[in-house]
């Protein structure tokens, strides 16, 4: 068996494509013996931004003859690219980390969209906000990590649970120069029941710290991004108080599968596993349950799964009818600075199947963001 794999670069994950390979290995070593473990054949795609990323694609089929192509790419090239592998009735799995929602133009029995489910937890994070905290919020979003559907996502769940965005801020293009004092004082002065914010890797970590030196901390609660509370980037104590996300992972969560996980990666791996690891881990286990009893790959990868439930380190997984991974629970998440490093503790599971309709919702809405595949740059 051949598996091509097509991984772009990322400054805020920049052992990306390694990363995602660890995790994808520490599956199928334990899937397969010596003797039937797929030859791996693995193409850098830079930025995944021009159509350089198709050739490469149909390179794949046509000259390597490969049984799955797995693409970390980006969404506007998706159309394109689910064209290719229908017309040569070939298996592609697409990644990304969720920043875009689906519409029927992605939707192949050929294709699969593997991600961490960002659009759905916001979506989420908006009703959960609406139901507990109150009905005003401020949003406060990064110029790039805005760009994405992930803002209008908690609006919309925020929204139709009797919400209203009473304070809008979008930090410029040069965030390095800008101080955020305009931020905390349209904050302060539209006095919302709970802040959204939506930045991630850079600006985040400069995001928080201006935060904790504010009147804020600790009087309002902060609803952020998963992307904006990751362990690896925060390593300094802001002491923040009140911040939460709701995301459809937790590495920090006291329960067998992500212990077991990260365990055997630590093993494997001699370091602590991310996101991408956990991307790349479950993409893994998705290979395993669709390999057929004669060790090969449906060609309607999607069709294959549509019935078929993976135990992964987030819990139960499954595709829905847009052929995207879906989840029973997200996790009400609380950002906690332990000892020496920071920690997302899981606080309450919440039912996923608030976001079901989130496609139907964003048909007619256009896609939009930047080229790159992941809400980073």
């Amino acid at each position: 068996m051949k598996i091509g794999l097509l991984l772009p670069r990322s400054d805020m994950f920049p052992t990306l494509a390694l990363d995602f390979l660890n995790g994808l290995k520490l599956v199928l070593n334990k899937s397969n013996n010596s003797s039937n473990f797929p030859q791996l054949i693995i193409e850098g795609i830079g930025n995944a931004t021009d159509n350089s990323l198709l050739k490469v694609a149909e390179k794949m089929i046509l000259q390597e003859d490969v049984d799955l192509t797995i693409s970390f790419c980006s969404i506007f090239k998706l159309k394109e690219l689910v064209a290719i592998f229908n017309s040569y009735k070939k298996p592609l799995i697409h990644l990304d980390l969720g920043g875009n929602v689906f519409k029927k133009e992605h939707i192949s029995e050929y294709v699969l969209h593997h991600t961490l489910n960002l659009c759905q937890s916001s979506y989420v994070s908006g009703v959960y906000a609406a139901k507990v905290y109150g009905k005003n919020a401020a949003l406060a979003v990064s110029f790039y990590d805005g760009g994405y559907h992930i803002a209008e996502s908690f609006v919309k769940g925020f929204t139709e649970n009797g919400g209203s965005i009473v304070y809008n801020y979008v930090s410029p293009m040069d965030y390095k120069s800008e101080s955020y004092e305009t931020m905390v004082q349209g904050i302060e002065t539209s006095k919302p029941d709970v802040i959204f914010t939506l930045f991630s890797y850079k600006e985040a970590t400069k995001v928080f710290e201006t935060l904790s030196k504010s009147k804020l901390n600790g009087k309002i609660p902060f609803l952020a991004i998963p992307l904006m509370t990751d362990e690896v980037y925060n390593t300094k104590n802001y002491q923040l108080k009140n911040v939460y996300s709701i995301a459809s992972w937790a590495l920090d969560e006291e329960i067998p599968e992500i212990k077991n996980f990260i365990s055997e990666y630590q093993s494997s791996y001699e370091e602590t596993p991310n996101i991408i690891s956990l991307l790349g881990y479950e993409t893994g286990l998705t290979i395993a349950n669709s390999i057929t009893s004669d060790y090969k790959l449906p060609s309607k990868i999607s069709k294959h799964l549509r019935s078929k439930i993976i135990d992964t380190p987030r819990g139960k997984l499954s595709y829905n009818s847009f052929n995207d991974s879906q989840i029973t629970q997200f996790k009400l998440r609380e950002f906690k600075f332990s000892n020496t490093n920071y920690q997302n503790i899981v606080i309450e599971n919440i039912d996923a199947s608030i976001s079901d309709n989130l496609n139907q919702k964003f048909e007619e809405f256009p896609l939009t963001g930047w080229q790159n595949p992941y809400i980073c740059t």
